[in-house]
Formats: C-alpha cells, sequence, structure tokens
C-alpha cells in the first residue's frame, strides 16, 4: 500500500505496467476520502502528456523512482475519459471508473428495483448511459484531488 509519506514522491514518476510497459507520467493524486490514503493517480499519456488517465493505486508498488500498477496499459488507454479542466470529478464519472477498473464502490440503494439493468456487465450498463439517478446518488463522492503544497 501506498502511503502518504510515499505518495509525495509520486508526482512527475514514469508510472509501468505489470508487464514493463511504460504508461506515462504521473499527473495528480487522489486520495479516498473515507480513509485519506491514496487511491487514485492520473497518468499523463499521448505524444505530448496532453491526456490524462485515470488509474487506481490498488496493487501498485513504488520503488522511489518508477510506479508499478496493477493494471496493463491498453486497460488503462481503454478506460473512461474524464477531463479534469472543469475541477472536480462529477459523481458518474467516478462511478464509472470504480466499475470500469472492478473495483467495490459504494452502496447500492435499498429498492432493488433502482439497481441497473445487467448487473452483471456493469461496465456496459455506464457505457450505455443506464444507470439510474437513484443508483448514482445512493453513493457519495469519494476522491478528492490532493495537491501538495511546496
Amino acid at each position: 500500500m501506498i502511503g502518504q509519506r510515499e505518495a509525495l514522491h509520486l508526482f512527475g514518476c514514469e508510472v509501468f505496467d505489470p508487464a514493463g510497459h511504460r504508461i506515462g507520467i504521473v499527473g495528480q493524486l487522489f486520495l479516498d476520502e473515507t480513509t485519506e490514503q491514496p487511491a487514485w493517480i492520473t497518468v499523463q499519456t499521448g505524444l505530448f502528456g496532453t491526456n490524462e488517465s485515470f488509474v487506481p493505486l490498488d496493487g501498485a508498488a513504488f520503488d522511489g523512482d518508477t510506479l508499478t500498477v496493477s493494471v496493463l496499459k491498453e486497460t488503462v488507454r481503454q478506460a473512461p475519459h474524464v477531463r479534469l479542466d472543469e475541477g472536480d470529478l462529477m459523481l458518474e464519472q467516478e462511478h464509472a471508473l470504480y466499475l470500469y477498473y472492478g473495483i467495490e464502490y459504494g452502496v447500492t440503494p435499498a429498492d432493488s428495483a433502482t439497481a441497473p439493468q445487467g448487473a452483471n456487465e456493469p461496465v456496459a450498463a455506464v457505457e450505455q448511459g443506464e444507470l439510474p439517478p437513484e443508483y448514482v446518488e445512493a453513493v457519495r463522492l469519494k476522491l478528492r484531488r490532493w495537491v501538495a503544497a511546496t
């Protein structure tokens, strides 16, 4: 597990997948609201680092110079794109990221009638916009951007 001390050194380091393929460079860090621990990073990808993709830190290893994440480069490339120039993540965007990477997220509504159709395939439900607002609103925003003061 990567703690807050190590997280200070993540900014700007290179990110690799488990197969050793370079994904990009750490751009931003997001903490889990409940645990206050680093939970996600954005990785600057593309020709000049113009794209940012979210990557979970679950199962990641940091050796002081490089970060090896537990997901493959292709998985990161196909992840839902989230624009951060408009401020923090919207609840629906955050939820889509958790579903895409198969990470448990929040709670489902008490009324099972509001659960999404095709719950066995949540990624498809998100991509097709089939999540009812009640389902998304049943969970609260878990991530918050961490800005390190220098």
